[in-house]
Order: C-alpha cells, then sequence, then structure tokens
C-alpha cells in the first residue's frame, strides 16, 4: 500500500468497472494497493434492464461478501471506519441512472437494502426521471422529484454526474441532503458536455455538496492525462468550491475482463459523435496517480487539513450527513 495514504482516508467515489456478473472482481486489489480505503463500484446504468442491474448487484453482494479477508461491504460510515482500521478497503454500490427503478419508486428502498449508497438521476440520456447531458436540457420530472424524496428518507447520496444542467439544479435546489457530482470535470477548462459549469460547481458546494475529480482523458482534455492537466481541473474546482466541497471519483477501470463491444454497439446514443467517444486508446488517470495530486496540492499551497479533505474527508462527510444509520 502507498505509503502516502496509510494514515489518510481516501474516497473513491465512483469507479467504472462496467457492471456485469462476469466481472472478475479481484481487479479492486488495485484500489487497495493503491492506498484507496472506500470505493463506490457501479453495479447498473441506464443502458441496462432492471433485471440485469439486479443481477450485477446480487453477484457483486455474494463476491464481496465471499472475501470478507480483504473487504468490507459497508452500509454506515462506521463500517468504512472499521475497515480502515484492519486494512480493509471498504465497498458499496453505486447506480447511473434510474432505468434500474422500472418506473417503481419502491425499488429505491431495495436497492439500499442491498447496499446501493449512491444514485444518479440519468446517464448521458434522458429517461423517466431526469435529463441527461447529451440530451434535451430537462429538469426533474414528477417521477424524478418522488425518487428524490426516496432517496432522500432511506439514506442515498444524490448524484448529478451525467445529468442535465436543469436536472442537476433541480436535485440541489429541492434535497433535503446535499448532492454531489461523483464524478465531474469543470466545463470552464474542458468543454465536454460530460463536465459541468460553474454555476453546477458553485450550487453544489453553496448546498454542502462534493465534485470528484474524473481521470477519464477526454473529459480533461485531449485525451490527456498528465499530472499538470490533472491538477489544472483539480485546483480549478478547488478555487471554484472551495477545499471543502472537491474530492476524486476517477471513474477508473482497469482492463476489462469481460467483452464490452455487444452492449457498446448495440446503443451507441449514449455516447454520441462530436463528444471524442471514437478517440482511439482513451486514457485514464486512475488512483495510482493519488500521490503526484498529493504533492502538486502541497506546492499550491493547500493545508495538511485541505489536502485530507479532498482525499476523502469531503465525501465522507456527505456520507456521514446522508446515510441512514443502522444503530
Amino acid at each position: 500500500m502507498n505509503n502516502i495514504n496509510d494514515r489518510r482516508l481516501v474516497w473513491d467515489a465512483h469507479a467504472g468497472l462496467f457492471p456485469s456478473p462476469e466481472m472478475d472482481l479481484n481487479t479492486l486489489d488495485y484500489w487497495h494497493l493503491h492506498g484507496v480505503n472506500y470505493l463506490s463500484i457501479n453495479v447498473g446504468f441506464d443502458i441496462m434492464s432492471k433485471d440485469q442491474t439486479f443481477a450485477t448487484l446480487t453477484s457483486y453482494r455474494r463476491w464481496i461478501l465471499d472475501h470478507g479477508n480483504r473487504f468490507v461491504l459497508a452500509n454506515t460510515f462506521d463500517d468504512i471506519k472499521a475497515a480502515q482500521q484492519t486494512q480493509k478497503m471498504a465497498i458499496s454500490f453505486d447506480i447511473e441512472g434510474m432505468n434500474a427503478l422500472g418506473d417503481d419508486v419502491n425499488m429505491v428502498e431495495i436497492y439500499h437494502t442491498l447496499g446501493v449508497r449512491q444514485m444518479l438521476f440519468a446517464y448521458n440520456l434522458n429517461n423517466a426521471a431526469a435529463g441527461g447531458c447529451h440530451d434535451d436540457n430537462t429538469g426533474l420530472t414528477p417521477f424524478g422529484f418522488e425518487v428524490l424524496k426516496e432517496m432522500n428518507r432511506v439514506g442515498m447520496i444524490v448524484d448529478a454526474s451525467h445529468t442535465s444542467y436543469k436536472t442537476s439544479m433541480d436535485l440541489i435546489e429541492c434535497s433535503e441532503t446535499p448532492v454531489v457530482f461523483s464524478h465531474s470535470n469543470p466545463f470552464s477548462i474542458w468543454p465536454h458536455q460530460r463536465n459541468i459549469v460553474d454555476e453546477q460547481i458553485q450550487a453544489c458546494a453553496a448546498k454542502d455538496g462534493v465534485i470528484g475529480l474524473n481521470g477519464l482523458g477526454i473529459f480533461l482534455g485531449n485525451n490527456d492525462i498528465s499530472t499538470k492537466t490533472l491538477l489544472t481541473h483539480l485546483i480549478y474546482l478547488i478555487d471554484i468550491a472551495g477545499p471543502t466541497h472537491v474530492g476524486i471519483g476517477f471513474d477508473y477501470m482497469p482492463d476489462a475482463s469481460v467483452d464490452l463491444s455487444l452492449i457498446l454497439s448495440a446503443r451507441p446514443d449514449f455516447w454520441p459523435s462530436g463528444q471524442q467517444y471514437d478517440t482511439q486508446n482513451i486514457c485514464h488517470a486512475g488512483p495510482s496517480c493519488i500521490p503526484d495530486l498529493v504533492f502538486g496540492m502541497q506546492a499550491y499551497g493547500l493545508s495538511e487539513f485541505e489536502i485530507n479533505c479532498v482525499l476523502g474527508n469531503n465525501f465522507a462527510r456527505v456520507a456521514k450527513t446522508c446515510w441512514v444509520s443502522e444503530a
């Protein structure tokens, strides 16, 4: 494990693992090796059916419980602290978009019971609940407001990444708990439709939310994952939102153990042309770059307290606020 992170809580708010029961989850050791204490992994996104999401969720849940010597399924924040003390990595699940609900708000509580602690309202395109960032700029629908209320009730983090501008602002205005952008970069630095504008960043921070730095090269620049570019995005977020409202959500995926071609080719509309998705050999920064980010933040003049906030304490604060304790 990387010594620079030994005394810190390092929180990666979203992994980019392709959700499939066929995924070899031994790949999670990569995050643990690089000092990550908590990781949210994706079990579904909007191109998948409710049944596909449920199959992935139950498969992942069983695997993590069967490997309790290395991982802890985190239902509460205390589980994360306990995992850190025993040098295990804590994991919970997220879902990208509301198609996994199958138009049934009651599924929110079911997913929560099985370990989903964070949900996005859309994945690039509009759905029954909300607007996506690559679609018409629509806000929350009546169903979306109902889902938001239920997520607040059960204790699930509200995530605005991949959503439209209007949807994100509706979420920030109406949520009873802080809203996050788990893996979104500033549009002012790189004008990609997946990135977010200053008004979204500022509104999120004003309600005590957190924006997570995304490590995908096409969201950082022209497939650029250099330390300089990562720090340009990170420092900009810190300047706009403040160091207590920025974190990391690398959206990282190591070499996939499943064939992605079939599902990706079936729904190319989720990744529209003109947005660099056809870039050959897209680069991706992940947890191995954390030491360089720490050195960069130190050089910029951030205090140890502020650096620790960015590495994990900010997202941890949101979790402690949002997650309903089982005690």
